[in-house]
């Protein structure tokens, strides 16, 4: 069985509650979710724990001298990736497309790059095939296959220096945001939500964890700690308006900072990096552990991609029901609770039936 570790499952299920309920806009419980409180969100713990998940998953394969073993799993993962962003996708447009045929309320089928598919579906098909049309909030697995596809290259110079491999994708993300290159939509014009040439550095810095593990205590320094809660905190002020009490403060802040999420911008590392050292080192996922909540959510981590995917067709429900229905803060509440039960319920079926198999096995 490949190897597990509990607290990487527990914050990727974490992570994969808190998009869940992120991706229906106008809920009242994404008012309490962490994008609310620093300059960072989900996203960046979703792809920094996929760069660590892959070295935990591919390093012994590539360490073996069969490379050209250890590339084709990837690619395959990869492969696997676009299949399941493909169905996500078709899903999503036909829930979409049945909901607006029953209620007539066409706007449903314009918002969130879902035009195209239906006013030119030869075209925007062959767009959603070759990755470059992504219907909003359906956009991170097409980051994920790109980074994917990176990842043996990462491996083959990671595994001779760790160092090498973050230096040469910083000198990757440094180029791309001074150039401002970034990969083309088609057929609508614009670029791809996630700029894989620039999200490659928080993949690149979850390997490089991946590969460092041992050395990691050693990086523990008393200021770097105290700073990394300074900068969280301060995080936490701007970005909530001074918890309600200084209207205005995080847009003025928002002119002097680097904080686009389509090119991953520096405050937005920055504070990634500053909350997860503090989450680290600060013994928080030992104390969780001892709740009832931990196991829980360790499961969705555990089934990481079809609670992600379950999880995208609810929000896509979700997005519905608060457009065609009548919104209330109760029906947000109801709604994400069921939700959040329907991801445990499967996860728990899921891991009944890989603990049989492997029984039987």
């Amino acid at each position: 069985m490949r190897e597990r570790i509990d607290a990487i499952d527990f914050w990727r299920g974490a992570a994969l509650a808190t998009i869940f309920i992120n991706h229906i806009p106008g809920n009242v419980l994404g008012n309490l979710t962490p994008r609310n409180f620093g300059f960072s969100d989900s996203a960046e713990a979703f792809v920094f724990l996929s760069g660590l998940s892959v070295v935990i998953a591919y390093k012994r394969r590539f360490e073996s001298r069969d490379l050209v073993r250890a590339v084709s799993s990837v690619l395959k993962r990869a492969l696997r990736l676009y299949q399941v962003h493909l169905i996500l996708t078709v899903t999503a447009l036909l829930l979409f497309g049945v909901t607006a045929a029953v209620t007539g309320q066409e706007a449903l089928l314009a918002e969130h790059g879902r035009g195209t598919p239906f006013s030119d579906p030869l075209r925007g098909m062959i767009g959603v095939l070759m990755l470059t049309h992504q219907i909003g909030y359906f956009n991170i697995l097409p980051l994920y296959v790109a980074l994917m596809l990176l990842a043996p290259a990462l491996f083959v110079v990671g595994l001779q220096s760790p160092w090498k491999m973050l230096g040469l994708s910083a000198a990757l993300y440094a180029a791309t945001r001074a150039l401002g290159v970034n990969v083309p939509s088609w057929p609508d014009e614009g670029f791809w939500y996630f700029n894989p040439l620039a999200w490659q550095l928080l993949f690149a810095l979850g390997m490089f964890c991946g590969f460092t593990t041992a050395q990691r205590e050693a990086a523990l320094g008393r200021l770097i700690y105290w700073l990394a809660h300074l900068f969280t905190l301060i995080a936490a002020i701007i970005v909530s308006n001074g918890l309600g009490l200084i209207p205005g403060l995080v847009d003025a802040a928002g002119e002097y900072l680097d904080w686009d999420k389509t090119q991953l911008g520096a405050v937005r590392i920055v504070d990634f990096l500053a909350l997860a050292y503090v989450i680290y080192f600060s013994g928080v996922t030992m104390r969780l552990q001892g709740t009832r909540l931990y196991p829980a959510v360790s499961l969705l981590g555990r089934h990481a991609l079809p609670v992600y995917c379950l999880g995208s067709v609810f929000s896509a429900v979700g997005q519905i029901l608060n457009e065609t229905w009548m919104a209330s803060p109760f029906l947000d509440v109801l709604f994400v609770a069921l939700g959040l039960k329907g991801l445990y319920s499967v996860a728990a079926l899921l891991e009944r039936r890989s603990r049989t198999r492997f029984a039987i096995a």
